[in-house]
């Protein structure tokens, strides 16, 4: 009886493995799906994506397209890439990948870094109202990689003496001046005690300077209202009494507006 037990169960051990042979792989588990194969990556400096980006520096120097923001990316596949080199007249290489995905090459600035190129900007700067620097709040961010430089605009400031926040407005250039980005910077400063009164009175003289293509002509005018360096003011000018408007550059100088 011992003898027969053992025998069938060795031959249901036996049927398992031979099913356990013929079976089909296991399915991937449920919300897990095969995913294709990993599209290469390139990251590209610039605003324009060209061939040598993905293709190598051999390549012919043909566009492909806007470069995507930072944090962002763009699949450029070989279609494209074939139509833009049939576009541009040049013929294509022989090994173009299926796709690539591309994004724009950045760094990130620490608040301190960024803080010292504003003071570097500022620095033998004549601030507005003849206000001194007391300190730079900036936070770190992150910029394109071919930043080089950064300016800084200051709005209106108040017309009082001591401490001022100004919310700055400072722009991130790469070399050839071109702006990568913006960011508002909390500023503070101390204002002197003359900083409580109007740069430009109002009946001041002060000079406009009309531009009309590759034309200038100064004319004597007068300031219609109190108003500060950097500011735009309505200006009267003499002796036609007629109103212009422009930007005040100095004390005693100011550029008209466009079709004023």
């Amino acid at each position: 009886m011992k003898t027969q037990s053992f025998a069938l169960l060795l031959v249901a051990l036996l049927v398992n493995v031979a099913k356990a042979e013929g079976a089909p792989p296991d399915a991937p588990a449920r919300g897990v799906t095969a995913g294709p194969a990993a599209i290469p990556r390139a990251e590209v400096r610039g605003a324009k994506v060209h061939a040598r980006d993905i293709l190598g520096a051999s390549a012919p120097d043909v566009e492909l397209g806007p470069t995507p923001p930072i944090g962002a990316s763009r699949i450029v596949e070989r279609d494209e890439i074939e139509r833009a080199f049939a576009a541009a007249g040049v013929t294509p290489p022989k090994k173009i990948p299926a796709a690539v995905r591309v994004s724009r090459r950045s760094r990130r600035l620490t608040a301190a870094e960024v803080t010292d190129a504003i003071r570097s900007a500022l620095a033998g700067a004549r601030l507005p109202r003849g206000a001194s620097l007391a300190n730079v709040r900036a936070s770190a961010v992150e910029v394109p990689a071919e930043l080089q430089r950064v300016t800084v605009d200051f709005p209106v400031l108040p017309r009082r003496a001591g401490k001022a926040t100004a919310q700055a407005t400072v722009t991130f250039l790469d070399e050839d001046g071109a702006a990568l980005h913006k960011a508002l910077t909390p500023i503070e400063l101390v204002l002197p005690p003359e900083a409580a009164f109007a740069e430009i009175p109002r009946g001041a003289p002060i000079t406009l300077v009309i531009r009309r293509g590759l034309v200038e002509v100064s004319v004597a005018g007068v300031a219609a209202v109190d108003s500060d360096v950097g500011a735009t003011l309505p200006i009267t000018i003499k002796p036609s009494g007629r109103v212009l408007r422009g930007r005040a550059i100095d004390k005693d100088h100011a550029v008209a507006l466009e079709g004023s």
